[in-house]
């Protein structure tokens, strides 16, 4: 019995010790995209109505609202990207929002770069500087890399199912008359950091603008063929096998 103890207590202690803890700080983030994925968003909802109300007439002439409207689309071709010890870093073209997918010259380069851990930032952060008060783009593990951040009282991470944020932002927040009414915003992203879904609404939960990235990028199609063809293959065994067992 005295051997076993001793041996159990050997475990318990080699599992405690300090190199087998976990160091959740040691997460090496990164980007979930790479050179030349083109990344597309769809407009699904934008009343431009309220939009004016809250925002002021000319809301949608710069930034990432410009030319939005319903059925537009958005691109991004993401021209490099880096990360490192010190920030993470996409530079990517913009082709804002256009009909039928006719993207012609793009509207403008531009580039994000972040911390390269969340708690690099020293000050409370939002982000206000954006029409749409969320970004779209964020590094990865992107769940881990939001709910790191700093964020002000507005924003509410939520990861239980998709890495989300919540944001409700009072009227004259920002600036006064900026917005001109309590707004909220549901910005869900996938797990390659890209905004997958983003929708702001007014009281009574009426969404006033609503965008979903519509394009499946080209790296994905091949991990899906994997998987459709391990399921295939499971299907097959399976029928292989249900067959022999019922001529046994």
């Amino acid at each position: 019995m005295s051997r076993k103890l001793w041996f159990l207590s050997f475990i318990i202690i080699f599992f405690l010790s300090p190199g087998m803890i976990i160091n959740v700080g040691a997460i090496k983030y990164k980007t979930g995209v790479k050179e030349n994925d083109e990344l597309i968003w769809k407009c699904r909802v934008c009343d431009d109505a309220e939009m004016n109300f809250i925002f002021g007439v000319g809301w949608d002439n710069s930034g990432i609202f410009q030319n939005l409207s319903v059925g537009k689309t958005m691109k991004w071709e993401i021209d490099s990207v880096q990360f490192n010890d010190t920030v993470i870093k996409i530079e990517f073209g913009e082709w804002f929002w256009r009909q039928n997918r006719n993207w012609g010259i793009k509207d403008n380069d531009s580039e994000i770069i972040y911390q390269a851990n969340p708690s690099d930032y020293t000050e409370v952060l939002n982000f206000s500087s954006e029409k749409s008060f969320t970004p779209f783009w964020f590094p990865v593990p992107v769940g881990e890399y939001i709910g790191g951040l700093n964020l002000t009282e507005w924003y509410d991470v939520d990861n239980r199912v998709l890495p989300t944020l919540n944001v409700d932002i009072p009227k004259d927040a920002v600036l006064s008359g900026y917005p001109n009414k309590n707004i909220q915003v549901i910005a869900i992203y996938n797990d390659l950091g890209i905004l997958s879904s983003y929708k702001l609404y007014t009281k009574g939960n009426v969404v006033i603008i609503d965008i979903a990235l519509d394009f499946l990028p080209f790296y994905v199609i091949p991990s899906l063929a994997v998987l459709f063809t391990i399921l295939s293959l499971g299907v097959i065994i399976y029928i292989i096998k249900k067959y022999k067992s019922t001529r046994l």
